[in-house]
C-alpha cells in the first residue's frame, strides 16, 4: 500500500512539474500573442531592443535576450502559481480551486503594478549598468496590461489548479 501511495505522489510531482511548465510557456505565448494582436509592441521585443542597445550588445541577440527574459519571468510568475496550489493541496477541490483563483487575481494586479519598475531594474542589470537611477514609476491603470497579466494567471490557474482535475488526479 505504501507503494502505490509513493507512486502516486511522485506522479502528481511529475504532473505538478509538467503543468507549470506547460502553463508559464503557454503564458508568454499568450501574453506576447495579446501583444501582437493589439498592435505591440511586444515586451519581448522591447527588452530585448532595450537591453542590447543599453549594454552595447549586438543586436542580433536582441530577440534571444527578450525572449529568455520574458520566459524567466512567465515561469516564474508559473512557479508562484504552483506554489500556492501546492500550499493549498490539503484543501477540498472546490476550496483549493477557489482560493487559487483570488490569489491568481492578486498576483495579476500586483504583477501588473510592479511590472515598470521591474522592467526599468531588468534592461540596467542585464545591460551591465547595475541598479538604474531612477525607476518608471508604478503602473495603476486598468488597461490592457492588466488585462493580459489577468488573462495570463487565469490561464495558470486553469492549467495548475483546475487540470489535475480534469485529469482525474485531483
Amino acid at each position: 500500500m505504501a507503494h502505490i501511495a509513493e507512486r502516486n505522489r511522485r506522479g502528481i510531482g511529475a504532473l505538478t512539474v509538467v503543468l507549470w511548465l506547460i502553463a508559464g510557456i503557454a503564458g508568454s505565448i499568450q501574453f506576447w500573442l495579446v501583444q501582437v494582436v493589439t498592435g505591440g509592441p511586444t515586451i519581448p521585443e522591447f527588452m530585448g531592443e532595450q537591453i542590447a542597445t543599453t549594454g552595447g550588445y549586438t543586436p542580433a541577440l536582441a530577440p534571444f535576450v527578450g525572449w529568455a527574459v520574458h520566459l524567466g519571468v512567465s515561469l516564474s510568475y508559473a512557479l508562484l502559481v504552483a506554489v500556492v496550489v501546492l500550499v493549498l493541496g490539503h484543501a477540498s477541490f472546490p476550496t483549493r480551486a477557489g482560493a487559487a483563483l483570488v490569489v491568481a487575481l492578486l498576483l495579476a494586479w500586483l504583477t501588473t503594478r510592479i511590472a515598470p519598475p521591474a522592467i526599468s531594474v531588468t534592461i540596467a542589470v542585464l545591460a551591465g549598468q547595475g541598479w538604474p537611477a531612477e525607476l518608471f514609476p508604478l503602473n495603476t491603470d486598468f488597461a490592457l496590461p492588466f488585462w493580459n497579466h489577468v488573462i495570463f494567471f487565469v490561464l495558470n490557474w486553469l492549467a495548475q489548479a483546475v487540470g489535475p482535475r480534469l485529469l482525474g488526479r485531483a
